[in-house]
């Protein structure tokens, strides 16, 4: 039985084996390794006809492969290894999906000045496109380096292409540079896919600059990595189509689905007829605050103060919303702090539900009518902004979730 596996240190949450299923690879193992030795020894074995190498070893195999591709020599880096006749064969797919990436997203790198952030493996890949495609100027931006985070922004970068992990969850509410300080920047890459939209792609995406994340070079590197596995054992290649369809299942599957509003809208109803109706699990951020403090939210209000509230409601909402695949209802007020806003929109479709009536009782921030009404004019410019759907719940539960649906199936 041929098998494939990708190798690293640490892959607790690597995507490659639901990648590869989805790609029809074979049988494909995950492996940890310690250290380059054991990865040569495992290469070496024979128990593995190809091997996707991924963080910390893409340049340490290229020093005990036998055959090393034009690409990997000149990235100086191996991500895909194929045992062919007795000899290891390495090669370097990233550059493929990286610019198949940045070729869908509408991102030219041609007679332009390329700024890119970080030193490690995927810069260089970055570094290698960026001359490939004929750049104008590339910038190469680190901690130590001649241009560093501080000096950067005396340049004009046209592309910005991010390769750190800064941004990335659950450490997501931070940006490796400040956009808004660069003033001529058409094209934003972060490799980054988890968050699926990092602080630094949302305020690309803000100032209406074309970005995108890396989830579609992830799939693409896959694809060509596969392919290579394929032509060793003379079996069919598959085409980037196949590719671009993985990557847009992959993200609709991991995106949450987050209810917004004022409390007594049916955040909380709808969201767990959605979640059965999808097959996902349903969370409710009041709930789990709940849960984590033995009381409820009203009672922490009245007993505590609404910042001591706001504080909780926080950390719950950045756990809630840095899984995937969910259907989460939130706190009528949860919105109006910038860090939850943020972390329902990197992994969220967001729905307002909207409902003419405003819930009062049991609601020490609007004991009445008018303040209920009052704080709703509050928050509405933000339930707006950050909606990606506006649902309302005055003709019934039924056509709103209805309405939710489609909104979600055209999304």
């Amino acid at each position: 039985m041929t098998k494939y596996c990708v190798i690293g240190k640490s892959l607790p949450h690597t995507l490659s084996p639901e990648i590869h299923a989805l790609l029809k690879t074979g049988v494909y193992e995950v492996r940890e390794l310690e250290c380059v030795k054991d990865v040569e020894r495992l290469l070496r074995s024979g128990e593995f006809k190809g091997a996707n190498v991924t963080i910390p070893y893409k340049r340490d195999v290229m020093d005990f492969v036998d055959v090393l591709s034009d690409e990997a020599k000149k990235i100086g880096a191996v991500n895909t290894v194929v045992e062919k006749d007795g000899k290891l064969y390495g090669y370097n797919t990233d550059a493929g999906g990286m610019e198949l990436n940045l070729k869908v997203a509408g991102i030219a790198l041609s007679k332009k000045n390329v700024m890119i952030l970080g030193s490690g493996g995927t810069s260089k890949t970055a570094n290698y496109l960026a001359k490939k495609a004929g750049a104008k100027e590339i910038y190469i931006v680190s901690r130590s380096g001649e241009i560093n985070y501080d000096n950067c922004y005396d340049l004009s970068p046209q592309v910005i292409i991010n390769t750190t992990p800064v941004g990335m969850m659950p450490n997501a509410f931070c940006a490796p540079v400040e956009l808004e300080r660069f003033k001529s920047v058409t094209g934003v890459f972060d490799a980054i896919y988890n968050p699926l939209s990092t602080r630094l792609v949302l305020e690309a995406r803000r100032q209406k600059i074309k970005a995108a994340n890396g989830l579609l070079m992830l799939v693409e590197q896959a694809r060509l990595a596969r392919n290579l596995f394929a032509e060793a054992e003379q079996k069919q290649q598959i085409s980037t189509k196949n590719s671009m369809q993985i990557c847009k299942s992959l993200e609709k599957s991991r995106r949450n689905i987050v209810l917004v509003g004022m409390a007594g809208s049916g955040k909380s109803v709808l969201g767990k007829r959605i979640a059965d109706a999808l097959g996902r699990e349903f969370v409710d951020t009041d709930k789990l605050v709940e849960q984590k403090m033995g009381k409820s939210p009203e009672q922490i209000i009245l007993g505590e103060g609404e910042r001591a509230f706001r504080e909780i409601e926080a950390q719950v909402v950045k756990e809630a919303c840095s899984a995937f695949s969910r259907v989460i209802a939130t706190g009528g007020g949860a919105v109006m702090r910038e860090d939850n806003a943020f972390y329902m929109k990197s992994n969220g479709f967001i729905v307002h539900v909207k409902r003419n009536a405003l819930a009062t009782e049991g609601r020490p921030l609007s004991k009445d009518i008018e303040t209920a009404r009052a704080l709703y004019e509050q928050r509405k410019p933000v339930y707006t902004k950050l909606a990606d759907a506006t649902v309302s719940n005055d003709g019934g539960l039924l056509r709103a979730e209805e309405q939710i649906l489609a909104a979600w199936e055209a999304f």
